[in-house]
């Protein structure tokens, strides 16, 4: 089962504000007679090739990832993969749906890096405020979102 926060719990920060500006400000001088300013933008190394595209299922799907929902979250999502399941005449699953999305989010991972970098920094909530949460979750939702539809379909 998923710990919970506690509310007076932090929030988490894995690259903290303070740490990101403190690593700017000491970045070595260009060489050169051109001078540079400071960037905002924190550049990422390029992604592993291996993660960059979907990796054909040729081994057992044996890596669990658990998830919490609400209950009115848990009945939308099983009515959207009942109603799936009607149109396509087909059994489909929860996790049949997931990996779908995880193909998807995975076509779109140059996309997302870069919609990312254009968005700027998130501040997680902790896990008892549910509205910070909710707001934090459209924000990645709105990120994803521009980045599938810059990604294309499927080939």
């Amino acid at each position: 089962m998923a710990k919970r926060a506690p509310l007076d719990e932090k929030p988490f920060r894995p690259l903290d504000v303070s740490i990101l500006s403190s690593v700017v400000q000491h970045a070595p001088e260009a060489r050169g007679s051109e001078v540079q300013s400071p960037r905002r933008i924190v550049e990422r190394p390029e992604p592993t090739p291996s993660l960059r595209v979907a990796v054909p299922m040729t081994s057992r799907l044996d890596q669990e990832k658990r998830i919490l929902f609400t209950w009115e979250e848990a009945q939308a999502l099983d009515r959207l993969i009942n109603n799936l399941a009607v149109r396509v005449r087909a059994q489909v699953k929860t996790s049949h749906v997931l990996r779908a999305l995880t193909t998807l989010l995975l076509h779109a991972e140059p996309q997302i890096d870069q919609r990312a970098g254009e968005r700027g920094t998130l501040v997680r909530p902790s896990n008892g405020d549910f509205t910070a949460l909710q707001q934090f979750e459209r924000e990645i939702a709105h990120i994803l979102s521009h980045a599938l539809r810059d990604a294309g379909p499927l080939r």
